[in-house]
């Protein structure tokens, strides 16, 4: 059963952060603005100065003149406790600080070898939401610092820094949207756009809460949880294992390595 103190839980509005208190979480991510994507996002203004183990999320692929933006604010940063990123420029202009630093690259974050390379530069990995549960144990018994394992959210299935949403309805001449339900053949999604470029998440959630051996809790930093729909109270039933919509289909089935193997 994991420890309500290991939960990171990403914050959707700052009023949230009590009540999760009361519930004995004390770690919580933050979607900075300008640099994130797919996310309510907060400025550094709205964060600064929160007495609270404060980490800030940059999942967005940046550009020039963004890295250059970021190098403007990076001094401003040292109240947050770690910052998660995606881009390697983040890295480089961040490896000799004194903030710890978390890579995430959920689609590359799924072998021993990648993970324990990157365990020697930063503070800590986030795995990939996308393994098998033998794979997942696999890596967890073999990491050689504690990781971050995500144990409840939506998958993201693509990003991309086109803003596909405004192409579209400006082709079809419709009013335009930042967010859109998207189906095609049997698969729901929900997209997402900034000024920065369209996300795509999975529609339903994945949920390995409780599906991970305790054995493994050593190895684990934090349980990282992306609430994105979800109340309080919808929350605290999802604790207790009372939310069951969810659709694990990267844990619960094999690898797909090769397309012939789509046959077996």
């Amino acid at each position: 059963m994991m420890k309500n103190s290991k939960i990171l839980i990403r914050i959707k509005r700052l009023s949230e952060i009590e009540e999760y208190k009361k519930l004995g979480i004390t770690n919580f991510l933050f979607a900075l603005e300008e640099f994130s994507i797919g996310y309510e996002t907060f400025t550094i203004e709205e964060l600064k100065d929160l007495d609270e183990n404060t980490y800030l999320l940059l999942n967005r692929v940046l550009d020039n003149k963004s890295i250059n933006d970021f190098k403007i604010i990076k001094d401003k940063l040292s109240f947050c406790k770690g910052i998660i990123f995606e881009d390697l420029g983040i890295y480089e202009i961040m490896k000799d600080s004194k903030i710890p630093l978390i890579w995430n690259q959920n689609h590359f974050a799924v072998n021993t070898s990648s993970i324990n390379i990157w365990l020697d530069k930063v503070s800590s990995v986030i795995i990939s939401s996308e393994l098998e549960k033998s794979e997942l144990e696999y890596i967890l018994n073999n990491v050689k610092k504690e990781v971050i394992l995500p144990v409840f959210g939506f998958n993201m299935a693509m990003y991309s820094r086109r803003t596909l949403l405004s192409f579209y309805n400006e082709y079809k001449n419709l009013k335009n949207i930042t967010s859109a339900n998207l189906t095609t053949g049997n698969k729901s999604f929900i997209a997402y756009e900034n000024k920065y470029g369209t996300v795509l998440f999975y529609k339903k959630p994945f949920n390995i809460i409780g599906k991970i051996d305790e054995k493994y809790d050593n190895n684990i930093k934090f349980y990282y949880i992306d609430p994105r729909d979800l109340s309080i109270s919808d929350f605290e039933e999802l604790l207790q294992g009372n939310i069951t919509n969810d659709e694990n289909q990267f844990f619960e089935n094999k690898t797909v390595y090769r397309i012939g193997d789509l046959n077996d």
